[in-house]
């Protein structure tokens, strides 16, 4: 369990709950292992640590005996201690250590063998024996340098102190991360000339610092009268608002009726609010605030200047969510592809990765901002009275389905269902590679392409008894890996997938009974991951094995783009299939094991080159019309989906005419239709303080869908149309960083990541209530669309002449650049 609920103000620190009642103290002095010999050299000093989200934008470190937020350590040189991040909050939090702030991210020294101490007179470097830290994962030592006895005998001439080996599990998604077992980092600072302080500092996040002081063995102080070297940076001071909220930044919109460049409430329904639900209010009078901006010159600028308050947004909601309602998954409960769960067990995840993600990418962000020389902040006042005008109807039918005459392609740009025969000619022991890519622009998740064949998710006609391979190596198949069923989207619904021990539908085989069915064979780096077999070229075919392979590859796609790439290798992903069951009458679907709704049809033919089965059958998506989603010219422009008919000229009364005060390109007109996209969605419905915690949890889906949907929209549009590129050696951390490798990851990030968030959360939605909750204006009232008897929230007479002076960027203005890796998943099978 992550957090209780806070109404009873107590936090979650340590695995102990303490009062929160001065839980956000910076710089306490503390003294670890107090009680326990603090001066004894000989005994080594355990450190847990943790994270509290509440304290700071990014938040702060905790270590349990020590009070408030990042303290003031006082360690004793010589003496050994082991900071364990084994508390989960640590996810995406890898401690280090530096002579300076914030480490890498600046970059300034951080403590390695190669590295003297400064002002200390030591020659340790020449040994690559000064001091470092030591990283261990699930008790083992990941590292060959030590000064350590009691670890490893000490080293000279090694400088692998286990860094490289741990810092990018903490990207990897939360489940795996807890999965590789407890994470400790011992230190023993033994250079006894040193005369100054040093810091510990967040691997991922900037802005996390915090100071040690030394003392010696004799329990004097080695630095008593200054802090030097400085802290470049105050610590923030969270207000009472905020506080109450469990978010941060907010002092200024408590009242959105008293900002001029919000809307009044963005919330119908109930005239009784919870706590969440008054802060939901706030939090978006915050962000539509910030997202009223000049026009860049660039269109990377733009996006950074409408995307870091949309991720503060999507940050302070999810904090806010975790801090005031109970979103507990029972103890023990482990996610699995297609199983039925506790909707905290898919939403609790979810709301982890929203926190640390955006926020690291926020990081990632401003920095790119200094690489284009913009500034980190770009806002203008503008007005939004949208309560003056009678309003059109909102655009959403309850499906979820636009209301809008289906549109067709000139030119067929990205035509479905297009019959395709990959390797056509060639004989049944010819191996057929089909190359497979993902085109993000062809629908809300994107379809599939395969070199060869027109259009996107073509109907594949497959041999009966020939081996396809489907090579994913192409980047685009992030996040997307490839999966085979007898029914559309798999495991996703759950229907039966070609597997060992499943015998195709209609079939007299009997391949069940030696686990001999047809199956897809996974290889990463052209190895086979699996111990089945139906491909006597791959591995001899096997009888009573049913490992194929899915399990070893599929956590893969959720790893970081540059981590997915690297476990590929030279060779990347191919998926091989062997349809060897000759009396099939039916057809079979590749879908997407990670997004649902990607799924196309697979007709089989015999070697004669005969159709088994000339009717489509099983039917594609029966519910849905369209069966794929139909891309209109507007949204080919921008690269986007569903914005057609948000252009804000149709959206008199919903939105203002633009986000922008001066400046107008392609780029920011699409912006403009998916922020009234949003701005229309995130009016929504709430149930009241009754049954609250329910009500609290529907409200931040029915919030951050569209929220989401927007975000997704904006990185496509960056990625079509913003000349973001990245080429080259992977980034280290503390290099120099373009601003399009920073930002190119990140697009990418937004759009894998969050559109799988998307129908996890649509799923939960669905389950815990069958209404949208839609809310639209109308004569200067905020209706209740989602029964027959809303509940209207009148707007306030008046209002105020000027906005209320923004601060959102004061307190983020200290951070500097992180490492580019970005892209993590969260631990949710959608």
């Amino acid at each position: 369990m992550l957090f209780t609920n806070a109404a009873a103000a107590l936090l979650l620190v340590g695995g102990s709950l303490v009062s929160a009642a001065s839980d956000y103290d910076t710089r306490v002095p503390c003294i670890p292992c107090a009680d326990s010999g603090p001066l004894d050299v000989t005994q080594t000093c355990e450190i847990k640590m943790s994270v509290n989200f509440f304290a700071s934008e990014t938040g702060y470190f905790q270590f349990e005996g020590c009070e408030g937020v990042n303290p003031d350590l006082h360690l004793t040189v010589g003496k050994t201690y082991e900071f364990d991040q084994t508390d989960v909050t640590n996810w995406y939090h890898l401690v280090g250590f530096a002579y300076y702030a914030d480490g890498a991210h600046v970059p300034v020294d951080e403590l390695e063998p190669g590295i003297v101490p400064p002002l200390s007179g030591s020659s340790c470097n020449v040994t690559l024996s000064c001091p470092a830290p030591m990283y261990f994962m699930n008790n083992e030592y990941q590292g060959t340098y030590s000064n350590i006895a009691a670890i490893a005998a000490p080293t000279t001439d090694q400088d692998d102190f286990g860094l490289d080996a741990v810092e990018p599990l903490f990207f990897h998604p939360i489940g795996d991360w807890e999965e590789y077992g407890d994470f400790k980092t011992a230190l023993h600072f033994d250079v006894d000339t040193f005369t100054q302080d040093i810091f510990y500092f967040c691997h991922i996040h900037a802005g996390m610092s915090g100071r040690i002081k030394f003392v010696n063995a004799d329990g004097t102080m080695v630095n008593p009268d200054t802090d030097e070297p400085a802290l470049p940076y105050e610590y923030v001071t969270v207000g009472e608002y905020d506080r109450e909220c469990g978010t941060f930044n907010l002092t200024d919109y408590e009242d959105p009726s008293t900002v001029s460049t919000c809307i009044d409430t963005f919330l119908c329904g109930s005239d009784e609010q919870s706590t969440f639900a008054k802060c939901v209010d706030s939090m978006d009078c915050h962000m539509m605030t910030s997202m009223t901006t000049e026009h860049s010159n660039t269109d990377q600028g733009v996006f950074c200047h409408q995307m870091i308050p949309h991720h503060q947004n999507a940050v302070n909601m999810a904090k806010s969510l975790l801090f005031n309602a109970d979103v507990t998954c029972p103890e023990g409960f482990t996610l699995e592809e297609g199983e039925a769960a506790p909707w905290a067990c898919e939403l609790k995840p979810i709301l982890v990765d929203i926190i640390n993600t955006q926020n690291s990418q926020i990081i990632d962000m401003r920095d790119a901002l200094d690489q284009l020389g913009q500034p980190t902040y770009n806002d203008c006042k503008k007005d939004i009275n949208l309560n003056k005008v009678d309003a059109v109807s909102r655009l959403f039918g309850p499906d979820r389905s636009l209301r809008t005459t289906e549109r067709n392609l000139d030119g067929g740009h990205f035509e479905t269902g297009v019959d395709c025969e990959p390797c056509a000619g060639e004989d049944i022991n010819h191996v057929c590679t089909i190359d497979a890519k993902i085109n993000l622009y062809s629908g809300e998740l994107g379809y599939f392409e395969f070199d060869g064949c027109e259009g996107v998710n073509p109907v594949l006609h497959l041999t009966v008894g020939k081996t396809y391979h489907f090579n994913q190596e192409d980047s685009s198949n992030w996040y997307h890996l490839v999966g085979f069923a007898y029914e559309p989207d798999g495991a996703h619904v759950p229907v039966p997938e070609l597997e060992p021990t499943i015998t195709p539908p209609g079939s007299a085989s009997a391949c069940k009974l030696t686990s001999a069915c047809p199956a897809p064979m996974y290889l990463k780096n052209n190895e086979y991951q699996g111990k089945y077999s139906n491909i006597a070229e791959i591995l001899p075919v096997t009888t009573d094995e049913d490992d194929f392979g899915l399990d070893a590859v599929e956590p893969l796609f959720f790893f970081p783009l540059a981590d997915w790439t690297e476990e590929g290798g030279d060779s990347g992903f191919v998926t091989a299939l062997k349809f060897d069951v000759e009396d099939i009458n039916t057809d079979i679907f590749y879908f997407c094991h990670v997004h649902a709704g990607m799924s196309g049809r697979i007709k089989f033919k015999d070697a004669a080159g005969t159709m088994l089965n000339m009717e489509d059958t099983p039917a594609m998506y029966p519910n849905k019309s369209p069966k794929y989603d139909v891309v209109t010219e507007f949204d080919q422009k921008c690269g986007t989906y569903g914005l057609e008919d948000f252009q804000t000229s149709m959206m008199i009364g919903q939105c203002p005419d633009t986000f922008f005060c001066d400046g107008s390109s392609l780029f920011t007109q699409c912006i403009d239709a998916m922020n009234c996209a949003m701005l229309s969605g995130m009016t929504t419905q709430y149930g009241g303080l009754e049954n609250s915690d329910e009500n609290d949890v529907v409200l931040f889906l029915r919030q951050m869908i569209p929220h989401h949907r927007n975000a997704v929209n904006m990185a496509k549009t960056l990625l079509k149309n913003g000349g973001v590129s990245c080429s080259g050696e992977p980034i280290e951390e503390g290099d120099a960083v373009s601003a399009g490798c920073l930002l190119q990851p990140i697009a990418r990030s937004i759009v894998n990541t969050q559109n799988s968030q998307i129908i996890t959360m649509q799923d939960i939605l669905d389950n815990l209530t069958g209404e949208e909750g839609n809310c639209f204006f109308e004569d200067g009232v905020l209706v209740d669309t989602s029964t027959t008897t809303g509940s209207p929230v009148a707007a306030p007479a008046g209002g105020p002449t000027d906005a209320v002076p923004k601060t959102s960027g004061a307190a983020g203005s200290m951070l500097n650049s992180v490492i580019a890796t970005v892209g993590i998943a969260a631990l949710v099978f959608c």
